[in-house]
């Protein structure tokens, strides 16, 4: 496939990704955005500024470098974009990055409790928990080096009042992630106000893997939960 089917395949994945989001209720109008490192290339695919996930063209994706610079494109860029391609310099893995208004997600962020993995698929995805960002202002450098730093260790992160980061080896892949950390948080929401916030902890958590398998190592349980994967 020549570089020029390749990034228009990118494309349209990022406008199929964008769709989900907004269909999903995790962006509402032209809140969200979304990346993708173009293969074998310094550059990003970047949604532009203004435009709603639900309404997005191919052609609406803007080129940037891994310092943020326009490329390519006839929109301007997502105010994120520092905070996307922050990510990309620290993360060779990662080829996709999504971030997204998910409402109890967000509202987990408000309040200061992490989403831990309290549904044993929830291993798989979210082993370590998804840990909350310190509050800085959207599209500024230091909410970009504030990311920077947990997402070296996470695929998921909460932006204190303000939403969530997933990232993944394909966009696809960073978009799943995005509607599982929204579900366990509607999930651990919900445990929360029939349990109290005391049964829903990591000590919690760890004494009942401890009884049950013999070890509260949860890294290393990961692997015991790959049975679940559907």
């Amino acid at each position: 496939m020549s570089n020029n089917n390749v990034v228009h395949a990118l494309r349209e994945s990022l406008v199929n990704v964008g769709r989900q989001l907004y269909n999903y209720g995790l962006v509402v109008g032209t809140e969200g955005n979304i990346s993708a490192r173009i293969p074998g290339t310094d550059k990003v695919l970047i949604k532009p500024s203004g435009v709603s996930m639900g309404s997005l063209k191919a052609e609406d994706f803007i080129v940037v470098d891994l310092n943020g610079n326009k490329v390519e494109g006839a929109k301007e860029p997502s105010i994120e974009t520092p905070l996307h391609t922050a990510i990309y310099r620290v993360r060779s893995d990662v080829q996709g990055v999504v971030h997204t208004h998910a409402p109890f997600a967000t509202a987990f962020g408000i309040a200061g409790n992490e989403i831990i993995p309290l549904q044993v698929e929830m291993f798989l995805y979210i082993p370590n928990g998804v840990p909350i960002v310190p509050f800085e202002l959207p599209g500024s450098k230091a909410s970009a080096e504030a990311v920077q730093k947990l997402i070296r260790d996470f695929n998921a992160v909460i932006l204190e009042n303000h939403g969530i980061i997933t990232v993944g080896s394909t966009v696809e892949e960073a978009c799943l992630l995005n509607r599982m950390v929204e579900e366990s948080a509607k999930v651990q929401f919900v445990a929360t106000m029939l349990g109290g916030k005391d049964a829903v902890s990591w000590e919690a958590l760890k004494r009942k893997l401890q009884s049950k398998i013999g070890s509260a190592d949860l890294e290393a349980l990961k692997g015991k939960f790959k049975v679940f994967r559907i």
